[in-house]
């Protein structure tokens, strides 16, 4: 099979398009022929090198952990697909080196979904981890009617599915997005538009029931001075120490602190599902590469400031 791959931890440099042997689907599997990746954070920093401690030194390896397509053929034990079937998910490349971004990918049975009506392979690919995260960081923070969130990071992959959620639930919602987005935010169904410097959130005079930090940058003393008490804060990125800071915010000022991690429970997907028939939850995808231009679309997401979803489509 046609693969884009890696040789080495690092960039380009260390990746190339090529040939390797097709997998199989063993117990339990679905062989699915990819027809559509998206490219989230998680697979740059792991190609990178940041998780090596945990992902090892094997290689070659596939990245790519969402993936959209078509069952080729079904494991031992499988009874919930057949062949030809449309069908979408994610799973794991920590420690699985055969990723989404090729012809062809063994994926559990467990992490895979049919695709609903209407929804094409790029929109099934780009919302496994994106809009799971989103939803699962809404939900810690208890987000529902009238409540007021911020969306830090509005126009990215998290943060423009993260409006929409919020929107669906019945928030007031704001968003922090460049001066050049704020349209873009609004058609995701922001009410207010703020930029993200510290400067400006640090004047800002509202005080929000809940923050989801889709950039993940936003410091804990920042994100303090824009909650209300008995408000949550929850960013994409692992909260670091110093955690007597963080138990101490909370016992003192009532203001809580999480990790938006993504969850994949089946009600987690089918909450998504419903909300795309509903028509409340539109990815935006603004960038398609070719496989064999798999390499700029990792350089758009390392480099560039993209909007919304970074498709990477196969033949």
């Amino acid at each position: 099979m046609k693969a884009y791959y890696s040789k080495a931890y690092g960039n380009s440099e260390a990746s190339l398009l090529g040939e390797l042997p097709d997998p199989f689907a063993g117990p339990g599997q679905i062989l699915v022929e990819i027809k559509a990746v998206t490219i989230n954070p998680v697979d740059w920093k792991i190609k990178q090198g940041a998780a090596r401690l945990i992902t090892g030194f094997r290689f070659p390896r596939i990245f790519g952990a969402d993936f959209a397509g078509i069952v080729r053929e079904t494991g031992h034990g499988v009874t919930s697909f057949s062949q030809g079937q449309q069908v979408y998910g994610s799973q794991s490349i920590l420690f699985d080196r055969r990723g989404s971004l090729a012809e062809l990918r063994a994926v559990d049975e467990a992490n895979v979904r049919l695709i609903p009506e209407g929804m094409s392979f790029n929109e099934a690919a780009s919302l496994p981890i994106a809009a799971l995260t989103a939803l699962n960081g809404l939900r810690k923070c208890g987000v529902g009617k009238g409540m007021k969130v911020l969306v830090n990071g509005g126009t990215g992959g998290v943060g423009h599915f993260a409006i929409q959620i919020a929107r669906a639930r019945g928030a007031v919602v704001t968003a922090t997005c460049s001066e050049a987005n704020s349209e873009l935010a609004r058609s995701f169904g922001a009410d207010e538009i703020m930029g993200y410097s510290r400067e400006e959130l640090a004047n800002c005079n509202t005080r929000f029931d809940a923050i989801m930090d889709a950039y993940g940058k936003m410091s804990l003393r920042l994100a303090r001075h824009l909650l209300k008490r008995g408000g949550t804060y929850a960013s994409t990125l692992f909260i670091p120490p110093p955690y007597l800071s963080i138990l101490i915010t909370r016992l003192i000022y009532g203001r809580r602190f999480t990790s938006a991690n993504m969850r994949k429970r089946p009600e987690d997907w089918q909450e998504l599902e419903n909300l795309f028939a509903e028509g409340k939850l539109n990815p935006f995808i603004e960038n398609i590469f070719p496989l064999e231009n798999a390499a700029d679309a990792f350089e758009l997401a390392v480099n560039g400031k993209p909007r919304g979803k970074i498709i990477v489509s196969v033949p």
